[in-house]
């Protein structure tokens, strides 16, 4: 059978480790899964993405947001 080569399935797996989960981000984050539900309709949070009914962030923009937080409150 044709299988794909070994390096997309690393591609995979690296990809997927750098998604965070709304469960994921409000738990980081101190609020609940309501809370960061609503700031992510009113475009509070940025880089959010749905696939289906779930709503995703790449971890990147996860760690955008809070040192942009950060370097606000100081």
């Amino acid at each position: 059978m044709n299988q794909p080569p070994e390096e997309s399935y690393n591609l995979i797996a690296s990809s997927v480790s750098e998604i965070i989960g709304v469960k994921g981000a409000s738990q980081s984050l101190g609020v609940s899964r309501a809370t960061l539900l609503r700031w992510i309709k009113a475009k509070k949070i940025e880089g959010f993405f749905r696939i289906g009914s779930k709503w995703l962030i790449r971890k990147t923009d996860f760690d955008d947001f809070i040192n942009k937080k950060i370097k606000n409150e100081t």
